[in-house]
């Protein structure tokens, strides 16, 4: 996160500065470089699962792709072909190989695979991912894993001191030394398919909207006494960010027309008429952060796969909501990539707005860095 977070940074960098009056520039840039990295850090987003859970599945180079996949889709590698391949336990990994390698030339020049390649050397001592150095590599990689990986990885190599995950709710089982988790309540929002399964996981029965917002109280409740440090949204993968000011006698009219027509009407039906309801939970949903202070963080920009509308996920379009409440702290993360200057301009103008860059520098280091000077330039400490 950013705000209140320039003092560090520009301390680091001043003192640097003004210590290396009078030496060459080499010196002063091995000694600002030595300052930043004594920096002990927290990780704001992670995906990480209780180790004992990820010691027990076998590992290799191809288990550990993720973004890199993305960009072997986007590059034309056939999504399904590569999670039935790069998945399969069973599968020699020449074969898993082959179907890498056919990408593999031609992403390796993103930001996504210069941090593969990079783990590969830092962690694992293989210089490069090659057809002479893949299976070593695989090698390395189960061999490394086993219990107290994690915290060699975070706490010894990056200097992280703790890691947020969004894990759902299997982030209450996450070893406390080293994380923190959040838990994601979209559910709330996206009604088509999820009442069912909120009856049957609080052992409720919804019939009205009154009961679905006492359901979302007890959620935040359940929240809090498991030690969930913040609420997390990726709504933006199945909807815009648009969200209207929708009453709440209006969100009723609508959660009973649908109720009256549930297993009626198509998914993508109830998708399209609940709009208003939609609109009015994610509302609920934010004041309840407030409510409950807890911060509301909220992907924002660009998505993980492929054949995706990005603008529908413009950190821009959250601003109305923004001002609706005022008293909650809304996290917008991934700079906002590619809409960085508008995320920038949100922050400047609105108190409840914290940047937050995760994920920015394996996307665009470059965008990355025009993002962190302009915010140091605009965006109040």
């Amino acid at each position: 996160m950013i705000k209140h977070k320039w003092r560090v940074v520009l301390a680091v960098g001043v003192s640097a500065f003004c210590l290396g009056l009078g030496q060459d520039t080499d010196a002063v840039r091995k000694r600002l470089s030595q300052a930043v990295e004594s920096i002990r850090l927290i990780d704001t987003h992670e995906h990480f699962w209780p180790e004992a859970e990820r010691n027990a599945k076998p590992m290799d180079l191809f288990r550990l792709l993720h973004y890199v996949s993305s960009d072997m889709w986007a590059d034309g590698l056939d999504r399904a072909l590569s999670e039935k391949t790069f998945s399969n336990r069973s599968l020699p990994l020449e074969e898993k190989w082959q179907v890498f390698n056919r990408h593999w030339p031609n992403v390796r020049n993103t930001a996504y695979s210069r941090a593969l390649l990079r783990a590969a050397r830092d962690l694992y001592g293989v210089d490069d991912i090659s057809e002479g150095s893949y299976r070593a590599l695989c090698e390395k990689i189960q061999a490394a894993n086993r219990p107290g990986w994690y915290a060699e990885v975070l706490r010894k190599r990056a200097r992280v001191d703790l890691a947020i995950c969004d894990i759902g709710q299997a982030g209450a089982k996450l070893d406390p030394a080293l994380f923190r988790a959040v838990i994601r309540l979209d559910e709330f929002t996206l009604l088509a398919d999820t009442v069912p399964i909120v009856e049957k996981r609080d052992k409720v029965t919804i019939t009205s909207l009154a009961d679905w917002e006492a359901a979302l109280d007890q959620a935040f409740v359940r929240a809090k006494e498991a030690g969930f440090v913040a609420i997390k949204s990726g709504i933006a993968y199945s909807r815009t960010l648009d969200f209207k000011d929708v009453s709440q006698a209006d969100a009723d009219a609508c959660f009973k027309s649908l109720a009256a027509r549930r297993g009626a009407i198509s998914r993508d039906q109830w998708r399209r008429e609940s709009v208003p309801l939609q609109d009015y939970m994610f509302g609920r949903i934010a004041a309840n952060c407030a409510k409950y202070d807890l911060p509301f963080q909220i992907h924002t920009g660009l998505f993980y796969d492929t054949w995706r509308d990005v603008t529908q996920s413009n950190p821009s379009l959250l601003t109305p909501l923004l001002i609706r409440h005022p008293k909650t702290r809304f996290v917008l993360m991934h700079g906002g990539y590619p809409y960085g200057t508008e995320l920038l301009a949100m922050a400047k103008n609105l108190p409840n707005v914290v940047l937050d860059m995760c994920w920015v520098y394996v996307i665009s280091p470059s965008f990355a860095y025009r993002f962190l000077d302009e915010a140091i330039e605009a965006v109040p400490a």
